[in-house]
């Protein structure tokens, strides 16, 4: 959304000072009432290792720093620090709305999305789809994982609300809105994105899936008001396919894209040679040479202390943090990720409440990150860690609970 009103809508300056602005105004909207006077209780585990993560890479950013102290990475700890508080004062009844939050949000930049790519010269069908910042020498095509990390929100917000409702135009519209936020994902061409897609699905059907469930299924769609809504759907997806059949061809182009896509990541990483078109992908080669640095530093002093605050570029957030910040920066960072996964696979078997179950499923959907793109302290890994540290994995906040032990009594004799 700050893409779309910075760059597209051309409000502010396109730099990152409007970025900063943008966040600042969200925080001053978070401030309650009660500052400092009542707190709610975030997962234990997850709070302390994040934390411990980020105060020990704070204190390398100030005393083992040979990259410079920049404005943007205050701003970094300033908001995630400051994001974290104030999410220690969010009601625990906000669980019940902020899914509804997080889909109307998503669907709406979705929407902006559409509109930036039709107002866009540059951009053609068969293209990755992002918004083009408007910041002289920028990135050309914009940020295309966070478009496919947006359709991801979409998607995952509105299966959960689609499990809920009853009301038959409302199924229709989040129906629909599930299949806008899969074309989002599809045209951004990120392969995180559809991996991690691939990974949220495999949780569900080892985790969730009941045969039986399929069985009830299949007997409540042929109740009336199931059928007429499964019709509906049907006659809607055969007149789009009729009046835009170049759409359903757009796709299937952008699929083959991705094949090949992932035919290069295959022969940059091990040199097998899957198809004759494959090439050498330039992305996967820096992941490459990033675990070569990995691996010197594995046999090196530093491998204790590690290199200091941002000494390499890894673009793979879990080795980087060893090497920029040794052996306990690795433990609190993957550590912190190990408990996110146990906890998310916790709440896909339990299913607890709608705001952990898309957490969890959202967690899933971005893991593949870890090991493909960013640095370990990036803003678009910690809004999403701190908002699981408050909401997922919290025994308080969740529908589930325990049978109930029965003792059985036995009767006095005298």
């Amino acid at each position: 959304m700050i893409f779309f009103i910075r760059d597209t809508l051309g409000v502010g300056p396109a730099n990152s000072v409007f970025t900063a602005i943008f966040f600042a105004l969200a925080l001053v909207l978070m401030l309650p009432l009660h500052l400092f006077k009542r707190l709610y209780m975030p997962n234990v585990i997850l709070f302390n290792l994040g934390l411990g993560f980020l105060l020990l890479t704070l204190y390398y950013f100030f005393f083992m720093n040979a990259a410079g102290k920049s404005v943007a990475d205050i701003g970094n700890y300033v908001f995630t620090f400051g994001f974290i508080i104030l999410l220690m004062h969010v009601p625990n009844d906000v669980k019940d709305t902020l899914i509804m939050v997080f889909f109307l949000f998503s669907f709406f930049t979705n929407i902006t999305l559409v509109y930036s790519l039709l107002t866009d010269p540059n951009w053609q069908p068969g293209m990755r789809a992002a918004v083009s910042f408007a910041n002289e020498g920028a990135q050309p095509g914009g940020n295309p994982h966070i478009t496919a990390r947006n359709g991801v929100m979409c998607l995952l917000s509105a299966i959960m609300m689609l499990g809920t409702t009853k009301g038959l135009f409302t199924r229709l519209f989040l129906f629909f809105s599930i299949l806008f936020g899969l074309g989002v994902v599809v045209i951004s061409l990120a392969k995180s994105s559809y991996l991690g897609l691939g990974i949220a699905a495999t949780a569900y059907f080892i985790f969730r899936f009941k045969f039986s469930d399929l069985a009830s299924a299949v007997s409540n769609a042929f109740k009336f008001r199931n059928m007429i809504f499964i019709i509906i759907v049907l006659v809607a997806i055969n007149y789009f396919l009729s009046r835009y059949g170049d759409i359903w061809g757009l796709l299937l182009n952008y699929w083959d894209v991705f094949e090949a896509r992932i035919m290069d990541v295959v022969f940059t990483s091990t040199g097998v040679k899957l198809s004759d078109t494959a090439d050498v992908d330039y992305s996967a080669m820096g992941r490459v040479s990033g675990f070569g640095e990995f691996m010197e530093t594995l046999f090196s002093w530093d491998v204790f202390l590690g290199r200091g605050y941002k000494s390499d570029y890894l673009d793979v957030p879990l080795l980087e943090a060893w090497v920029s910040h040794g052996v306990f920066g690795f433990l609190f960072f993957a550590g912190f990720n190990f408990f996110l996964l146990v906890f998310s696979i916790r709440e896909v078997r339990r299913n607890t409440n709608p705001l952990a179950s898309f957490l969890a499923f959202f967690f899933l959907s971005m893991m593949v990150l870890l090991a493909t793109g960013g640095r370990p302290y990036d803003i678009a890994f910690w809004f999403p860690y701190c908002v699981m540290i408050r909401f997922l994995g919290i025994r308080y906040l969740d529908s589930y609970k325990p049978s109930p032990v029965v003792r059985s009594l036995k009767p006095v004799t005298t």
